[in-house]
């Protein structure tokens, strides 16, 4: 009965980040263009979009898959090592970076592209991370 639930619960978890993603396309409209920032623009949403589906599976995997680590690696001896830095902040910066960019007015290209450059360095982490542990889905 407990696995019953267990599935449940699962489902309804994959079920809500499947409505947070088609909210957050909604929200931001990624194909919009703006005139003079056209490019810029367009890689700041898509660049949001692949950091988000990345940090939504690396946290579905993170709370239903097996956590095991092999006996290779050391285990961790404390909760803040430099994995969970960078994990928090990466659930921060890069929301931050796309709340922030109508308040932006002067260099906003700059602002787009280095927003961007954040955004793909923590798509390509968390997808490091979800590739690097051997996470078996239950």
């Amino acid at each position: 009965m407990g696995n019953f639930f267990h599935g449940v619960f699962q489902t309804f978890f994959l079920i809500g980040y499947v409505v947070l993603f088609i909210v957050t396309i909604l929200i931001l409209q990624p194909f919009k263009y703006h005139r003079r920032r056209l490019k810029s623009t367009i890689l700041l949403k898509l660049s949001y979009l692949l950091y988000l589906v990345s940090f939504l599976i690396f946290t579905y995997l993170l709370l239903f898959g097996k956590k095991e680590i092999s006996n290779s690696e050391q285990p961790y001896d404390t909760l803040f090592n430099i994995h969970f830095l960078f994990f928090l902040t990466s659930t921060l910066v890069p929301n931050i970076g796309i709340m922030i960019r109508r308040k932006i007015r002067k260099s906003r290209v700059d602002y787009n592209i280095l927003v961007s450059v954040i955004n793909l360095i923590y798509f390509s982490y968390l997808i490091y991370l979800c590739v690097s542990h051997k996470w078996a889905l239950m």
